[in-house]
């Protein structure tokens, strides 16, 4: 048996990964259509990845003295290790075509294929519990959710859609970001939905608020106020009650407001 410490098969699959996003992020400012091919490759990279990972370290024997495997739920683990991951790549696929500068590409691929690398190391590592995630797990899925929603609001910002269309289409991602979090955290229940509902009706306010401003501040202030309800729920479910605590997710999100102001 390999050691669960040896990530050369996922530092394999990242450098396919890194290629075709690459080449997809080149074609997109070429005449070539091959980006799509580029493009949905990486995708069954990320599932291939998966599927293998889940067969090789998944199972354990429930003693010492026992042949029976133990294996984790795919069902319960599928939102998270699989959809989650997939939609943030598409995202940003659908990022970089719309974005026109191919160095800005490259810098976007760099740190999303980090953040990939982590989560790629922190499930197989997750594999090892099977009725939990790790708790830094959760929090490569907490960046995973909030880069997704940016990418996501916006290409639906630079699509240029009325604001009667692009405001349903915002709730509707961050309801379900905000849903994939609940899932993390198994928290799910009748009041765990309604408070992602009022969570997404506030950042589609808040992008509501700024829909007469330009195509990269609507995004990122959106992308605050879904930071701000993320940090203020990972707090909650942590158990903690200092109001310091709490307090400090406002803090940064004035300091970043500030910062987006002023650029």
């Amino acid at each position: 048996m390999k050691k669960k410490t040896d990530f050369k098969n996922e530092i394999f699959y990242l450098l396919l990964i890194v290629l075709s996003t690459v080449y997809f992020a080149y074609s997109t400012h070429s005449p070539s259509n091959i980006y799509l091919l580029s493009g949905i490759l990486g995708n069954l990279l990320i599932l291939t990845w998966f599927v293998r990972a889940f067969t090789l370290y998944s199972g354990r024997k429930i003693s010492q003295y026992s042949e029976v495997i133990q294996r984790i739920s795919l069902r319960e683990r599928f939102f998270t290790n699989v959809a989650l991951p997939l939609l943030f790549y598409t995202s940003l696929l659908a990022y970089i075509y719309f974005n026109t500068l191919f160095l800005m590409d490259l810098v976007l691929i760099g740190i999303s294929m980090v953040l990939l690398f982590i989560l790629f190391l922190n499930i197989k590592s997750s594999f090892n519990k099977i009725y939990s995630i790790e708790s830094q797990t959760r929090a490569i899925f907490d960046f995973m959710c909030i880069a997704t929603f940016f990418f996501l609001s916006s290409v639906v910002i630079r699509l240029g859609i009325i604001i009667w269309y692009s405001l349903p289409i915002i709730f509707i991602f961050s309801f379900l970001l905000f849903w994939s979090d609940i899932k993390i955290h198994r928290k799910e229940g009748l009041s765990a939905f309604v408070m992602s509902l009022i969570s997404s009706a506030f950042v589609t306010l808040t992008s509501g608020f700024l829909i007469s401003t330009n195509i990269f501040m609507l995004p990122a202030i959106s992308t605050l106020a879904f930071y701000l309800i993320l940090s203020l729920w990972n707090i909650r479910f942590a158990g903690k009650s200092k109001l310091i605590e709490y307090l400090l997710p406002f803090i940064y999100s004035v300091l970043a407001l500030i910062l987006i102001l002023n650029i």
